[in-house]
């Protein structure tokens, strides 16, 4: 393809016959004012997620984020630098997704951990002894017992 240049005349406004010739590629420069609140910056989502990032993509505190890389069993690999861990974003996420879609290891893990302790009161003669729960954490009562003996 190849660029036509085009030459406008045109005649003034006043009926003079003088004319002159504008050029139709010729470009125009303007100034445009943006309040800085009609601007949206938006940077793309990081590779990798660190305890310094990733509250601001996932909403996840630094704390529970290092927690879970750091609890046995956690499938992803973790690279460390310094004090500073790194997880790829998107298996992270696709690892979160996964534990809120199937609840039910963790009920069996509580269930199993129930049995464990169970079996240990009953190794030392004790056995569980069930309380109602309080609205708060708080510490055990005076009186309150863990445990109590098995009747021989």
């Amino acid at each position: 393809m190849r660029a036509i240049e085009r030459t406008i005349l045109e005649t003034p406004v006043g009926g003079s016959q003088s004319s002159r010739a504008i050029n139709a590629s010729a470009t125009a420069t303007a100034t445009l004012a943006i309040p800085l609140d009609g601007l949206t910056i938006t940077a793309p989502q990081p590779e990798m997620l660190s305890q310094k990032n990733v509250e601001s993509v996932t909403g996840i505190p630094a704390r529970v984020f290092l927690d879970t890389i750091r609890a046995p069993g956690f499938p992803l690999p973790v690279t460390k630098l310094g004090k500073l861990r790194l997880v790829q974003r998107e298996a992270f996420i696709a690892y979160l997704q996964a534990l809120a879609s199937d609840p039910a290891p963790r009920r069996a893990t509580a269930e199993d951990e129930r049995t464990g302790v169970a079996a240990v009161l009953a190794a030392v003669g004790l056995e569980p002894v069930r309380q109602p729960r309080a609205g708060r954490a708080s510490g055990p009562s005076d009186g309150a017992r863990r445990g109590r003996l098995s009747p021989k």
